[in-house]
């Protein structure tokens, strides 16, 4: 605290209240209701703090350990694997395993401390006097006497490094497959070990699901905690019998998590599987995080809004657009417009692109679409604000969405015009514009030929229908604080009941893949749709 010049510290144990009434159900003591307010914002205290530290009890002992945890740490050794032997990668390897296993590492609590601490989170790690020179040499380990601090993002992520390169050598040995095993599993980076269309919820549940805890139903906070979930499951409020993985299960889902719900040729019941098996499976894994931004993170907010139960499946609410024309951005027959000034910035560059964008379409009489992405341009949304931390979510999504299309337009991509639907005679004008010359899936006809711009008839067509929402974060929700996350959705869906539905029905989708769009939906309110229970549900009650 001295080097850092702090004056106050906190620790869990002794400024959150632990002794409380042993009451099951229930309690209106004070004493209690604080404490579990506490519980239920601690990761607040630790993604707000500035200095967020973690005490390592396992020291560093001798020179040749400094040594390779430095030689870790700044990517030497990875560079230089093929040239080290077995036995100094096995060192190495034990060296790790040795610092994961403190206990730091294998309680859900300090999970939470890790997860939301980040990238600020500090790894103290003593060591003797007499590595006090070295240490100093190195440069890397701060100049706190007799401690190596060490970022704990840095330390995951060279550890991750070094063991996927470990791995990925062709003579892989039982003793070596352990530690990797051991090291990925405690301390593996999210963005190393986990591809960037796919969710982090499932690995998250997955790690605090292996840590110990005294109560394990305080993992229901921990995970409403690390996911930012602003709907929290009550344990006390329960009847019996109670599940513990079915409350998460159901907390995950009220809170918009997307699970595939297409019928999959797997036929065995979700009560067959653990609930890190069954989420592992289940969860969908085709996110298309925008090129400006962090992947993992974007995938993050990718859920539903305002999700109700029913007996069929998940109801949520959003805009439902009929999909139409498909344009072919490589024939453009009108000239892009010419630059005002050179050299142009990226954000003219897009105003051009989108202009050019804009007149296309009113040749092709699209002239609603045309008409918002022009009052799109004249207001500026296309350049972000001076400020980022005043910018709206919805100016920040749009503004994204729009880099997008651009980058779409310049490959020369196919784009597909949306209309909310109506299932009334009239249809709405297009107000929506999606790219659909998507890597993710191949676009096919009905009769499996590809889709250049309209080149199959009327009679061969069948309604396709995309689907999205979102609403921005909440703060302050319940009193909890600003544990939250902007909510955005956008889907390709099936809609399989079409034909049979009465006015009345609610849609029953199914997803088909993540869809990249332009939405503008002014004074379209949103209609509830519902997305049938995955067919593993349905095999429960068999």
């Amino acid at each position: 605290m001295r080097a850092k010049g702090l004056h106050r510290l906190w620790i869990d144990r002794h400024c959150v209240k632990q002794r409380t009434c042993k009451t099951k159900g229930i309690c209106t003591h004070n004493r209690c209701k604080e404490k579990q307010r506490a519980i239920e914002t601690m990761d607040l205290v630790y993604s707000l703090s500035k200095h967020p530290v973690a005490l390592l009890g396992r020291p560093i002992e001798w020179e040749y350990e400094l040594d390779l945890l430095y030689k870790i740490l700044t990517g030497k050794l990875v560079k230089e694997l093929k040239q080290t032997n077995h036995y100094e990668v096995l060192q190495a390897l034990s060296l790790l395993s040795r610092i994961t296993e403190d206990r730091w590492w294998t309680r859900a609590w300090t999970f939470q401390e890790d997860y939301r601490g980040r990238p600020d989170m500090t790894l103290l790690i003593r060591h003797p006097q007499f590595l006090e020179a070295k240490k100093r040499d190195y440069k890397i380990f701060s100049n706190v006497p007799n401690e190596l601090c060490i970022k704990a993002v840095c330390f995951s992520k060279a550890s991750t490094k070094f063991c996927r390169a470990v791995q990925d050598e062709s003579t892989q040995r039982d003793d070596v497959s352990h530690h990797t095993k051991h090291i990925l599993g405690v301390a593996g980076k999210y963005t190393l070990l986990l591809d960037r269309t796919m969710p982090m919820t499932p690995k998250v549940i997955a790690d605090i699901q292996r840590r110990r805890l005294r109560d394990a139903w305080d993992k229901l906070a921990i995970i409403a905690n690390c996911c930012q979930y602003d709907i929290r499951m009550d344990h006390k409020h329960m009847k019996e019998p109670k599940s513990l993985s079915i409350s998460i299960l159901a907390m995950c889902i009220l809170n918009g998590e997307i699970l595939l719900n297409e019928s999959r040729e797997d036929r065995s019941s979700m009560l067959e599987k653990t609930l890190s098996q069954f989420l592992e499976e289940q969860a969908f894994k085709g996110f298309c995080a925008p090129e400006s931004q962090r992947d993992l993170t974007f995938n993050k907010g990718c859920r539903f809004v305002g999700v109700e139960f029913t007996p069929i499946g998940i109801k949520t609410k959003g805009h439902l657009w009929k999909l139409g024309r498909i344009i072919d951005t490589s024939r453009f027959r009108l000239p892009l417009p010419e630059a005002k000034k050179k050299p142009y910035s990226v954000a003219e560059d897009e105003q051009r692109r989108l202009t050019h964008l804009a007149g296309e379409l009113r040749r092709l009489h699209e002239t609603t679409l045309a008409m918002h992405i022009e009052r799109f341009l004249n207001n500026g949304h296309t350049a972000p604000d001076e400020n980022f931390e005043n910018e709206t979510f919805s100016r920040w999504y749009m503004r994204i969405m729009a880099e997008e299309l651009v980058a779409a337009i310049e490959k020369g991509k196919l784009l597909r015009l949306g209309r909310i639907w109506n299932p009334q005679t009239n249809e709405n004008p297009c107000s929506a514009i999606f790219i659909w010359d998507a890597d993710v899936t191949k676009n096919t006809d009905i009769k499996g030929k590809p889709y250049r711009c309209n080149n199959y008839s009327k009679r061969d067509r069948r309604p396709e229908f995309a689907f999205t929402a979102s609403r921005p974060l909440q703060r302050g929700f319940q009193k909890r604080g600003t544990n939250d996350l902007d909510h955005h959705v956008s889907l390709e869906v099936k809609w399989l009941s079409l034909r049979d539905k009465s006015p009345n029905d609610q849609p029953q989708l199914f997803i088909k893949r993540w869809l990249v769009g332009l939405c503008f939906f002014y004074d379209f309110p949103r209609t509830d749709v519902v997305f049938p229970w995955p067919s593993s549900f349905h095999r429960v009650g068999h």
